[in-house]
């Protein structure tokens, strides 16, 4: 599935791309960019194969549910500028977004070679960067710019014949700038005019597209997220923030919340300056807003529980109705 377009979805087949039809008994977001599908010879879909692995927040608004980014992804590439972009609780939030779907995570640092910032600040940037990426299991942190030629080879080096990879970053970044090196000639992302501001591109990406590398490999482009709630259904949040789960080990009660008990081995770790105290607040926010997820994701089962049994009586007592 390289875009889904509405009730047309666009296929790489082994005879080329083309168009499909999406029936009615499959909901539109239950096709996402990703998929593997079956095709009836009348040219609509009739299955959407298991998938492998799948990229999942939470869905903006209310609702307790999960919107699917991409699926049967192999391994992400973080993008994050080194301008104002540069966050490193967003940064934790994408690794816990990787590590809960099981995939592997590549960051790459762009617009590192317009002077701004200079060389011994984009060193220091990469360093910190590494040290949030590191714990999550990242493969690794590379500081990039295509345009002007810093480490522009690098990132075709992170892609393997036959891997899916899948790119995740804020608007502006340097997402499609991306793309379109690693497409070469097959470029077909378009960056917009420079801005301003920050002298850089913005993005244009606004909707879900697999591109065919030239080495074998699957790319997959994602808008930019403005908004990006988590939505864990394993260990991603322990395993993004490992050194924070090793250091815990040591605490005194075995139940600690980190959060003022005695004998907090993670509290130790700040006050001896061995952990950024700002990285364990981002866990207890992260961790804190997991929790409110859990909470409104089992209301929401047990709202449709209740529905389900009301509907089930109805048809019971409707069987049961005499008739004339």
């Amino acid at each position: 599935m390289t875009r889904v377009a509405g009730d047309v979805c666009h296929l790489l087949t082994p005879d080329g791309l083309r168009h499909a039809l999406v029936p009615g008994r499959l909901r539109r977001d239950t096709i996402v960019v990703g998929d593997w599908v079956l095709i009836a010879p009348d040219g609509v879909i009739d299955a959407v194969l298991e998938r492998r692995t799948r990229l999942q927040r939470a869905a903006a608004g209310r609702r307790a549910q999960a919107q699917i980014i991409a699926a049967n992804v192999d391994r992400v590439f973080i993008v994050m500028g080194l301008d104002r972009d540069y966050n490193l609780r967003r940064l934790e939030r994408y690794l816990a977004l990787c590590a809960d779907a099981g995939v592997e995570t590549v960051v790459f640092l762009t617009k590192a070679g317009d002077g701004t910032p200079k060389r011994a600040e984009v060193e220091a940037l990469t360093a910190r960067a590494r040290e949030v990426a590191g714990p999550a299991g990242a493969v690794a942190v590379e500081a990039i710019d295509v345009i002007e030629g810093v480490a522009a080879d690098v990132p075709a080096r992170h892609v393997a014949s036959g891997m899916t990879i899948a790119l995740l970053g804020s608007s502006g970044a340097g997402k499609s700038t991306l793309v379109n090196h690693l497409l070469g000639e097959r470029g077909r992302q378009r960056t917009a005019p420079v801005s301003e501001t920050d002298a850089r591109g913005t993005h244009t990406t606004v909707s879900r597209e697999l591109f065919l590398l030239p080495g074998g490999g699957l790319l997959i482009d994602n808008p930019g997220m403005r908004e990006l709630g988590l939505w864990l259904d394993g260990e991603g949040l322990s395993r993004a923030f490992s050194d924070l789960t090793e250091l815990a080990a040591a605490c005194r009660f075995t139940d600690c919340s980190h959060q003022g008990e005695p004998g907090c081995a993670l509290r130790a770790a700040v006050a001896r300056g061995e952990l950024d105290g700002a990285r364990l607040d981002s866990y207890h926010r992260l961790q804190h807003e997991g929790e409110v997820m859990d909470r409104r994701r089992d209301r929401a089962r047990q709202r449709d529980h209740e529905r389900q049994r009301t509907k089930l009586y109805r048809s019971v007592k409707k069987a049961k109705r005499p008739r004339d």
